[in-house]
């Protein structure tokens, strides 16, 4: 949920604006809260562990456990800043939290073709063996030692730049 979707509601329910960002608030931090101390004990699970399997799984659930993190930290401060009047004005042309979300969703196989499974080779080296796997929307390429996502591969493949790339897979 964004902060417009919250004050939107919040206009449809006939509730005061502050309030319903005060609930959304309140809804919000102890879900960061909880997000903030998995990642916390699955990183000393990881450092007082010698067996690489329970390393390689915590490191996994820990980028995970972010990637659910990091858009509700990023609302829980766009709702803390409109409720102390901090605004932030978006500038003509630019890019907003909500855009790079929806580009990075954008199918990477769309990007990249995969026509046999989960390997090929990779588009930015010479190769004869399939070196680039394909994982859940990213890819890496093993002789590279590099991962893209949708906006990285795009990026790389045309040639543009972030903010190109970004706007060209809003779709």
């Amino acid at each position: 949920m964004t902060l417009n979707t919250t004050l939107q509601a919040a206009r449809d329910m006939g509730v005061p604006e502050r309030y319903a960002v005060m609930r959304r608030l309140a809804f919000l931090q102890p879900q960061i809260k909880h997000l903030e101390r998995e990642i916390w004990g699955a990183r000393r699970r990881m450092d007082r562990s010698r067996d690489p399997l329970i390393k390689a799984l915590s490191e996994s659930f820990i980028k995970d456990q972010e990637k659910e993190l990091r858009p509700l930290k990023r609302e829980a401060t766009a709702l803390l800043n409109h409720v102390n009047g901090k605004e932030t004005v978006q500038a003509p042309g630019g890019i907003t939290p909500e855009m790079i979300d929806l580009a990075r969703q954008y199918p990477i196989t769309s990007i990249i073709e995969f026509s046999k499974g989960r390997y090929r080779c990779c588009p930015f080296h010479e190769d004869r063996n399939p070196s680039m796997a394909l994982y859940e929307n990213h890819v890496h390429c093993f002789v590279c030692n590099q991962t893209w996502d949708s906006i990285s591969a795009t990026m790389a493949l045309d040639g543009v730049t972030f903010r190109e790339a970004v706007l060209a897979l809003q779709s």
